[in-house]
């Protein structure tokens, strides 16, 4: 049977970073980062004009491939196996699109292994589709095989509270008006109208912290 590529309803490279520029700035003092599922390494492109040491993981050797050929240290390996010989390492854990991927119960292991990994003052950020814009879970969110399930911001915090972790930064977003384009602006400001918080924030942000003291670079 043919598989459906990963990439083919994904968001181009330049999206991306639009779309992730604005996380660096909660990760500056508090290298190294460890981005889990860094795909091309856009992120890992972002913290290094930052001045920030990170590292990527990633279970696709493509993305692995592309990664290290733009320099980037980048390990090909399941994230739950590399978390739990990482204890205390980082200062921060990115997590971009990837906590959709498990069950509820292997999100909860995940969790539990960024806390032991983190640093004391060490964050861990996730960014995962927002299963209260109507559009997301009507129709997006399936369009990648490989979902398992949505998690909503109410199940996510009680999750990272449940592991230790204190929840300090909670959204929804879009990223930024320019991503829609001019043709599609007038739609969307009519549906954001119809639908109030139902649409037009496809994503949730979750930042929690590891109590201690901050993690310096």
């Amino acid at each position: 049977m043919k598989q459906i590529s990963l990439y083919e309803f994904g968001t181009g490279e330049e999206e991306v970073r639009k779309l992730q520029q604005p996380f660096v700035k909660l990760f500056r003092q508090r290298g190294p980062v460890l981005d889990i599922g860094c795909g091309r390494g856009q992120f890992l492109e972002l913290l290094a004009a930052a001045g920030v040491q990170a590292v990527g993981l990633d279970h696709s050797e493509e993305s692995v491939a592309a990664c290290k050929s733009k320099g980037f240290e980048v390990h090909f390996e399941d994230a739950n196996s590399f978390l739990r010989r990482s204890p205390a390492r980082f200062g921060g854990i990115f997590c971009s699109h990837v906590i959709e991927h498990m069950a509820y119960e292997d999100a909860i292991t995940f969790m539990e292994l960024c806390q032991k990994a983190l640093l004391p003052g060490g964050r861990l950020l996730i960014v995962t589709p927002n299963p209260e814009d109507l559009a997301i879970i009507s129709e997006i969110f399936w369009l990648d095989p490989t979902h398992v399930r949505p998690y909503p911001m109410l199940l996510l915090c009680t999750m990272l509270r449940a592991v230790g972790l204190r929840v300090v930064m909670e959204k929804r977003f879009l990223g930024s008006l320019k991503m829609i384009g001019r043709r599609n602006l007038p739609m969307y400001l009519l549906r954001r109208l119809l639908l109030g918080k139902y649409y037009g924030k496809p994503n949730t942000l979750v930042l929690a912290e590891k109590d201690g003291a901050g993690a310096p670079q």
